[in-house]
């Protein structure tokens, strides 16, 4: 039957039928299992594939945890993930005089706080006072002195007989030298020039004033007073 084809067509049926006896070679694989790879790629094209897909880009990262995951705020951070304050404490502010230690009561209870006086032994061993005055008025007139100069925490101290008794203008004991020495400057500093130290070591009941529950700003306000008032010490509660 080929014969009686004309000869152009019976060499297009020769080159279809080689065709297909090539094509199911390479399907069952006779060629190899990429046949028409060298026909369709480049010898550069693995390279591009490579730079498309890089291996090291895909790298799982370690999940972050939980101290980094949380926002920022600003705030320290306390194990309960809450904000610490410093709590109220009870405070003792003490070393006064009687007459200071009612102004200092009466300036802490204004500002809503809960006072408690009380009275505490105390060996004291340094003392500033003026000179012993031969008189009583002699002594009125250094006191009144002292108040034209903004001095108002002193006493008088009377001693000996009647008949040859001295005034003496007493104006503060102190437990610490270093303490009765910044006062003593403190009173030169308002013109009290005549005011000296003298070592006398004796028993001094002083009162003392307790405040419960003080805050930080509880807490400067009696470091203030301390000063103001001319206590001697402020401490946490014994």
């Amino acid at each position: 039957m080929l014969a009686n084809l004309p000869r152009s067509l019976r060499i297009a049926l020769l080159l279809l039928l080689l065709a297909n006896v090539a094509l199911l070679a390479a399907v069952l694989g006779v060629f190899g299992a990429h046949p028409l790879s060298g026909w369709f790629e480049s010898p550069r094209e693995p390279h591009r594939l490579e730079q498309q897909v890089r291996g090291e880009r895909m790298r799982l990262q370690p999940p972050a945890s939980a101290a980094e995951a949380a926002p920022r705020s600003g705030l320290p951070a306390t194990t309960a993930g809450t904000v610490t304050t410093l709590a109220a404490a009870c405070m003792e502010i003490g070393g006064f005089s009687a007459q200071a230690a009612r102004r200092a009561a009466d300036d802490l209870a204004a500002a809503a706080l809960r006072v408690e006086a009380f009275e505490r032994q105390e060996q004291v061993r340094w003392w500033i006072h003026l000179p012993p005055q031969p008189t009583r008025e002699n002594a009125e007139r250094k006191l009144a002195e002292l108040r034209r100069r903004n001095v108002t925490e002193y006493s008088l101290v009377t001693a000996g007989p009647a008949e040859a008794a001295t005034y003496t203008v007493s104006l503060g004991l102190f437990r610490e030298r270093e303490r009765a020495e910044h006062y003593l400057d403190t009173l030169r500093g308002h013109g009290v020039r005549t005011a000296m130290l003298t070592e006398a070591a004796r028993p001094l009941t002083r009162q003392w004033l307790r405040v419960r529950d003080a805050d930080d700003a509880a807490r400067a306000r009696l470091e203030d007073m301390r000063q103001r008032y001319g206590a001697e010490d402020v401490l946490a509660c014994s």
